[in-house]
């Protein structure tokens, strides 16, 4: 009895600092990391990942360096399209992002689509591009809320 007590007393969003490759953001729970190769636009990259699931939202970051030779621009439209691709997307939005002179410019888009499962899921999806890498970050949920959203990009950091 006194666990679920004390459980209910818990916040549900423990935000805390996370950095990945020089980028720092918060996440509201302890994240799980990983690297994997991909191919992104016919370019073979490796990208580092950190995330986790709280109440009943995902939220991630993740890295790619922009191999020599390759566009980052192009880079990062095709890891846009993968991403809505993956949701089945049925409606994206492109917005523009309050910009800091202190910090590199982001592109934000909000999309609506499906998991795997084809249960609806809600997207906030960033794209970064600094210093020959792409960072990205998102929060998929059932239905999305600035509580969710806001701080992610709001605690945003370059070193």
């Amino acid at each position: 009895m006194l666990a679920a007590v004390l459980s209910a007393c818990s916040p549900g969003l423990d935000w805390r600092t996370v950095e990945i490759d020089g980028m720092r953001t918060v996440l509201p729970c302890k994240p799980d990391r990983a690297t994997r190769s991909l191919v992104l636009g016919n370019v073979p990259v490796t990208m580092s990942m950190a995330g986790c699931e709280t109440q009943s939202a995902l939220f991630a970051i993740s890295r790619v360096a922009v191999p020599v030779g390759a566009d980052a621009a192009a880079l990062e439209q095709a890891w846009r399209v993968a991403a809505l691709d993956q949701m089945q997307a049925n409606r994206s939005e492109a917005l523009t992002p309050p910009q800091r002179p202190q910090y590199p410019s982001m592109r934000l888009t909000l999309a609506s689509g499906q998991h795997p499962d084809g249960s609806p899921v809600q997207a906030s999806l960033a794209w970064v591009l600094d210093k020959g890498a792409v960072f990205h970050l998102a929060v998929y949920a059932k239905a999305l809320d600035p509580t969710l959203t806001e701080p992610l990009l709001r605690d945003l950091q370059w070193p």
